[in-house]
């Protein structure tokens, strides 16, 4: 039972499975999949979604996503969860994935408000593009510098959190840190204008964009930068983006920007969570 307090907890989490828009060769809005919204009040709900396929372009064969939000029988804090899983992904015959979670916990304090954060369970399996399997490293600790105690200031103004985010920038833009067997070495344009770190830039927007992706190993046809995977005749691909604010972690397992025979955008399994204490 929740102890007397005047405390009072705002539960906020939400999640879906998969969404986006194709338009060409076909003008098509996908339909967001499994789609979960948390009560403020906090408890429990999941949400499942069958086999879905988008005229030979794209198909998953099942997803399931859950929320959650209660007080904590240990020490009373709020404890917040957000879970979406993807299972057998196939985008156009060339990213495919036999499974895509992402996961985020978070536990309030009673006393503070800054929260304690994990994305332990993420993960990708069997991702290959083209038939060529990659393994993505994760870094699962991005957000959580103090370890088991609650953070002395939000994520978004901690300064290891932002030094390991900064370094993240450096190295998608540093044609040192291309992997050996990568032909081409430069770093196109639109690389260095979207990862360029400006901590003016950073205060004025209110939001860091990051990944919990530390490597991608596997050679492929295609290049890498960090986390993002371009392919010839097919697109881009984002893997593990984690938007960070005062107060709120979005992760998005995949996004990809297709730009060849196929245009659209599509994202595939997003968990958000953005809990208030008051006062």
């Amino acid at each position: 039972m929740e102890p007397n307090t005047t405390r009072v907890h705002y539960y906020h989490a939400d999640v879906n499975a998969f969404g986006g828009h194709i338009t060409t060769p076909i003008q098509r809005e996908i339909p967001v999949q499994a789609p979960l919204s948390l009560p403020p009040v906090g408890g429990y709900a999941t949400a499942r979604a069958g086999a879905f396929q988008l005229e030979g372009l794209l198909s998953f064969a099942s997803a399931y996503t859950q929320v959650g939000g209660s007080v904590s029988e240990k020490n009373g804090a709020w404890t917040t969860s957000a879970t979406s899983v993807v299972e057998k992904v196939n985008i156009h015959d060339v990213f495919t994935v036999d499974r895509i979670v992402t996961q985020i916990a978070t536990e309030h304090p009673r006393e503070g408000y800054d929260p304690k954060v994990t994305f332990v369970g993420t993960r990708f399996e069997n991702l290959q593009i083209g038939g060529y399997a990659l393994e993505v490293s994760l870094d699962l600790n991005l957000c959580s510098p103090q370890g088991d105690r609650y953070p002395a200031t939000s994520c978004f103004d901690d300064k290891r959190f932002l030094a390991s985010v900064a370094e993240q920038y450096r190295r998608v833009s540093d044609e040192k840190c291309i992997p050996a067997w990568q032909k081409d070495r430069e770093i196109p344009n639109w690389v260095r204008e979207r990862y360029t770190w400006d901590n003016a830039n950073l205060q004025r927007k209110g939001v860091v964009l990051c990944s919990l992706v530390k490597e991608v190993r596997g050679e492929f046809p295609g290049k890498v930068y960090g986390n993002v995977l371009e392919v010839p005749e097919f697109g881009k691909i984002f893997l593990g983006e984690l938007l960070v604010d005062h107060n709120s972690f979005r992760l998005i397992g995949a996004r990809l920007e297709l730009g060849c025979f196929t245009h659209g955008k599509i994202s595939v399994g997003t968990s958000g969570i953005e809990g208030r204490t008051e006062p």
